[in-house]
């Protein structure tokens, strides 16, 4: 058997295979929307700054946006499912795995905490005007409460597996927005105070947990999970054929289907507007890019990134959504019955344009207090029936 060192390496090599593969996939689909919201957004950012209230809580803000940050540190270990077999024998080495599974997992997500202080520099120094050695001790705040938030985050699942997760992140939320804020007010005495505090705990609590077994079956299982939404992500720019749906009840939801009128020719119409309230991945599609335009109308002043960014998000829906029906990748309900194609597909845009209609309602009730509201529910409405139209069916 191979020793722990390579085993990680090897594992690590073809994790960065992996996530490489996919993510191509998704920058080489979607840059172009990707530059032109950051673009946007830096444009925004930077108007705002110049008509922010000098009483704007801004060291709150940037604490608050950084402690979430930091507390959410769920590890990338890399575990598998038959490891709870042949790891047996190497249990007691296999400190220098979880020792590399940590560092790895600081290092990728220390990088868009550290992005967010950098971002939000020009804000302190536009309100509170701090000196420049609050804000490096601000920094070097976050990169000790990156470290530790990992490791007692670790640690927390290896001893609970799950249980009390959520009182035990909520603490470490508290305290990390606690430690930057003094960190930016100057209070260099109670920083390092709670900080000590911090390291003294994670090393109590580590010498605690490691005298319990480690728990292959939860970490395996985690890190299925993580892999899962990862995989999940990308199908929302590319396929991925072994990707499982997951599929809901919703029983509160049964009045739709209930609409539609009992008859032969709707038939496929009721089991595509079934299938459609029954599958996780369409449900929360539909809803996350309706909410994502509703909040944008409803917040953004500018009526040129309000309509862009609306455009963007209708294409988007009824895309994916006309995808996940007429992809390959899965078996539908209606494949089943003795239905004509032709009906199938009358069926998939009657459905798309229901969907489309009620986000673009959705988003009009949203922005009445925007002059753009009428636009935006006009340009839900072109570009969704172009979708539906002009996109293919195969």
């Amino acid at each position: 058997m191979k020793n722990i060192d390579e085993i990680w390496a090897i594992r690590f090599q073809q994790y960065l295979k992996e996530l490489f593969k996919y993510l191509k996939f998704v920058f080489a689909t979607s840059y172009i929307a990707i530059i032109i919201v950051l673009g946007f957004a830096v444009a925004y950012y930077g108007k705002w700054l110049k008509i922010v209230a000098n009483d704007f809580p801004a060291e709150w803000l940037v604490s608050a946006l950084c402690g979430v940050l930091l507390s959410f540190s769920r590890p990338t270990t890399l575990i598998r499912e038959p490891d709870q077999v042949y790891f047996l024998q190497l249990e007691s080495k296999m400190g220098t795995y979880f020792r590399k599974a940590i560092i790895w997992t600081y290092w990728s997500q220390i990088c868009i905490v550290l992005v967010m202080y950098c971002a939000a520099i020009s804000l302190l120094l536009k309100v509170e005007n701090p000196s420049l050695w609050k804000i490096s001790l601000g920094f070097c705040g976050i990169m000790i409460l990156k470290y530790i938030n990992v490791r007692i985050e670790f640690l927390n699942h290896w001893q609970n597996q799950g249980r009390h997760h959520f009182i035990n992140r909520l603490i470490r939320l508290c305290l990390s927005i606690i430690v930057l804020k003094l960190a930016l007010e100057g209070e260099i005495i109670l920083f390092f105070i709670i900080i000590a505090i911090l390291i003294v705990y994670e090393k109590q609590y580590r010498k605690k947990v490691m005298l319990k077994p480690i728990p292959y079956d939860y970490l395996s299982k985690m890190e299925s999970a993580r892999m899962a939404r990862f995989y999940h992500f990308v199908n929302y720019f590319t396929d991925v054929p072994f990707l499982k749906e997951n599929i809901s009840r919703r029983a509160w939801l049964d009045f739709v289907t209930k609409i539609i009128r009992y008859d032969q020719k709707n038939t496929s119409l009721y089991l595509i507007a079934r299938t459609f309230i029954r599958t996780d991945e369409s449900v929360y599609l539909w809803g996350r890019l309706t909410v994502i335009s509703a909040f944008i109308v409803a917040f953004v002043n500018e009526p040129f990134v309000v309509w862009v960014i609306v455009s963007a998000l209708s294409f988007a829906t009824i895309y994916q959504i006309k995808h996940l029906f007429i992809s390959p990748r899965s078996v539908r309900m209606n494949a089943f019955y003795p239905v004509p194609v032709s009906n199938q597909q009358i069926a998939i845009k009657k459905l798309l344009r229901v969907l489309m209609v009620l986000q673009a309602t959705i988003v009009l009730l949203c922005s009445l207090v925007q002059s753009v509201s009428i636009l935006s529910f006009l340009l839900i409405l072109m570009i969704g029936e172009m979708t539906i139209r002009y996109t293919g069916t195969k």
